[in-house]
């Protein structure tokens, strides 16, 4: 049920909060004074599409918070299966709208998507607005009106897998049969990347081992080319002679001073640095000798990690998603390559999988003409309360080509007048009529679900008086089991309500803003009166108003409000 309703910046509305209870609560004010915004503002806290045009003028963002008590348990479960508590006694939903144009959802604080929200708000709330008897009018809507009512959901979801697993068969064997020409060209393409990527011999760790691998060799290859600068110059090269060769030459030279005992000493010295770089050179070589490193090998790495790249740049990201595209390719090419065995085994899965979906299809629409006749009685009962004594309603069902639905179209007919053949709903209905019979078939199908709340948008839309009056008789009498909000411009459905919130503009500092204020009982016999007169309201309707709404009062004390057929008896 929902407890409680907080709007703030969404188009005219500045900040408004709003209380809700159990029964029958109705919206009225002035025309344009704002009653759908809030209905607008529920739909945005369900999730539904908002424009950033519903935020006020001047504001940053909208905000709207819709509190829910009393949570059916298959919410509870959704909201646990996505990782939001439960436990509470109350659940918030909230929307954010920004004047930028984003939105943002939250359930019970913590951020969530707008498609969950849909998915929890649609087991909360339905909001049945004027343009849903423009579901009466689509012959496609009907059959799901049948099911709805006879409860065949389940029926409905089980014949619809079988379908379309009957189309995955079609569907592989049309691959199978396709152009021939051009399943070749396919396969032949597909075995050259099969090929291609078969070739590179892919692992898992390839790519890492070669990355380090090439890093490896591009250092041992800088040590060997610097090794090998050195070791040249010291050693030398045959048209240059390298520095020992020319440290030997002068030892040699200081060789023939050592009877000169002033040069002695450095003639020693510069044997013994001869030395000592021949010692140097010699472990260069060493070193140069032992280090790890093949032209050809690193040339081989690189060529392995350019082949990966140009299979990454076809394939996929990385080697998983090479890997994974081989193994699609495969099948597809087993598929495609399939021989007249794989053709004719398809062939005889079809055929059972049709007859299979054919029976489920023939059992589906005979329980469909039982819940069809079981309808049309219910609607025929809720129409005579709702001034409608003469409605008879028929279905009519229609073979067609098995599919999605079934085996059969079904359209609701209709016969207004006594003696008049039943014909479609749009070459028969006016406005008024529309709305009653909408309401008979909510009416009908009010104790097929467990949504606590239902949102009814003006379904007094062209009609008045009794009719009207009835029409709020019967939103009471769904009241008794459910949380009903009703917008409405009439003073008959409004005088029967539990609750009664009135939406009106006002202007303050040069700005229009709309205020929802809950009425008591003097308020509420102020807009009754209002909602029926002409010019200005008089003592007289005022007297009116105060004798409707007691009326609606007796009756909710008196009368057990029923949610069955027994609404005529009241």
């Amino acid at each position: 049920m929902l407890s409680a309703l907080y709007i703030e910046n969404l188009a005219v509305i500045e900040r408004a909060a709003m209380d809700f209870s159990a029964g029958l609560t109705v919206f009225t004010g002035e025309t344009g004074a704002g009653k759908s915004i809030v209905i607008d503002a529920i739909n945005a806290c369900l999730g539904h599409r908002v424009s950033r045009e519903i935020v006020r003028t001047g504001a940053s963002r909208a905000t709207i918070v819709a509190c829910f008590r009393d949570l059916p348990p298959e919410v509870c479960q959704l909201l646990e299966e996505n990782g939001f508590s439960a436990e509470e006694e109350e659940l918030l939903l909230q929307r954010d709208v920004f004047a930028d144009g984003r939105s943002a959802a939250r359930i019970g604080g913590k951020p969530a998507t707008a498609a969950l929200l849909r998915d929890i708000g649609s087991r909360l709330i339905t909001i049945h607005g004027q343009h849903d008897n423009q579901t009466l009018l689509s012959p496609e809507r009907h059959l799901h009106i049948i099911d709805n009512y006879g409860g065949l959901s389940e029926q409905v979801a089980a014949y619809q897998e079988e379908f379309q697993k009957l189309r995955q068969l079609l569907r592989q064997l049309k691959a199978l049969s396709g152009d021939q020409s051009l399943r070749q060209k396919r396969a032949e393409l597909l075995r050259y990347e099969i090929n291609e990527i078969e070739k590179a011999k892919l692992s898992p760790r390839l790519e890492e081992v070669l990355t380090e691998k090439s890093r490896q060799m591009r250092s041992a290859q800088r040590i060997a080319g610097a090794l090998s600068t050195v070791r040249n110059a010291l050693y030398g090269s045959d048209d240059l002679p390298g520095a020992l060769d020319q440290l030997a030459e002068a030892s040699s030279a200081f060789g023939e001073l050592s009877d000169f005992s002033s040069f002695r000493q450095q003639a020693e010295n510069l044997e013994s640095l001869r030395l000592e770089l021949c010692d140097l050179a010699q472990s260069l070589g060493d070193s140069l000798a032992s280090l790890e490193y093949s032209q050809s090998e690193a040339e081989a790495v690189e060529r392995r990690l350019a082949q990966l790249n140009r299979l990454k740049s076809r394939y996929g990201t990385d080697i998983p998603q090479i890997m994974a595209y081989c193994e699609k390719a495969r099948e597809e090419l087993s598929t495609l390559c399939g021989s007249e065995e794989e053709v004719s085994r398809l062939n005889r899965e079809a055929h059972a999988q049709k007859d299979r979906v054919a029976g489920l299809a023939r059992a589906l629409t005979e329980q469909r003409l039982d819940a069809a006749l079981q309808l049309t009685r219910t609607i025929e009962e809720e129409a005579r309360f709702l001034e409608m004594p003469g409605l008879r309603v028929e279905v009519s069902f229609a073979p067609c080509k098995l599919g999605q639905g079934g085996d059969h179209t079904a359209e609701l007919l209709l016969s207004a007048n006594p003696g008049e053949t039943p014909k479609p709903i749009a070459r028969i209905a006016s406005g008024g009529e529309l709305s009653r019979i909408m309401l008979a078939i909510k009416s009908a199908l009010a104790d097929k679900d467990d949504i606590g709340t239902l949102i009814f948008d003006e379904i007094d839309t062209g009609v008045s008086g009794r009719a009207a009056q009835k029409i709020g008789r019967k939103l009471q009498q769904i009241a008794g089991g459910r949380q009903i909000l009703c917008v409405t411009h009439s003073a008959q459905i409004a005088a029967l309500a539990d609750h009664h919130l009135l939406i009106h503009k006002e202007v303050a500092e040069g700005r229009t803003r709309t205020l929802v204020e809950p009425l008591d009982r003097s308020g509420r016999i102020e807009e009754v009166a209002r909602i029926f007169s002409t010019d200005h309201v008089t003592d007289l309707m005022r007297q009116t108003a105060a004798s409707m709404i007691d009326e609606g009062r007796q009756i909710r004390e008196e009368i057990p409000i029923q949610a069955g057929r027994d609404a005529e008896a009241t």
